[in-house]
């Protein structure tokens, strides 16, 4: 599958995988490879999303503020339980933890992202799919945690537009 990638955007896979492992997801998620597009985007689109609010640091600070809303929610403090792992076995015992980016398989939702992507290179008539066809099929596949992302800044459309405009310049 990944013949037609341009090597930017097998940059953005690669660059996913390690986020997921970073992130300690025991797979490869939408909201990974959005880390992936943020992390190896070109200008101008790099620009174009930082203007539009899309960060590497800030959405990396979102998805762990989302990770531990969603621990909060089930009574569990991720606070709490890291400073109690770092009390029990010293602190940065959980830095070896992490699964390997190379095992980490794709969520079905980041599988679809990968086929949209295809879609929109094929819509577009363009050879090669490259990293604005990897956020075109982010915003194609709507996953709820990417949405929820990208409506804190923006619109689904709005990433669109920018991709659009980023092309025709």
């Amino acid at each position: 599958m990944f013949e037609r990638f341009t090597k930017s955007a097998r940059s953005v896979v690669i660059s996913a995988q390690g986020h997921a492992g970073t992130l300690r997801s025991p797979r490869v998620e939408p909201v990974h490879l959005f880390l992936g597009v943020l992390s190896v985007a070109d200008e101008p689109l790099q620009t174009a999303l930082g203007e539009a609010g899309f960060t590497v640091d800030g959405v990396l600070a979102n998805v762990q503020s989302q990770d531990a809303r969603a621990l909060r929610s089930l009574g569990i403090d991720l606070d709490a339980v890291v400073s109690t792992i770092d009390s029990a076995l010293g602190s940065g015992a959980l830095e070896g933890a992490q699964a390997s980016p190379h095992h980490l398989p794709f969520a079905p939702s980041a599988k679809d992202v990968l086929k949209l992507s295809l879609k929109e290179a094929v819509e577009r008539r363009d050879r090669e799919i490259g990293v604005e066809h990897i956020l075109l099929g982010l915003v194609r596949g709507a996953d709820p945690s990417f949405t929820e992302l990208v409506q804190q800044h923006g619109s689904l459309q709005q990433l669109r537009s920018i991709v659009s405009l980023v092309r025709t310049s």
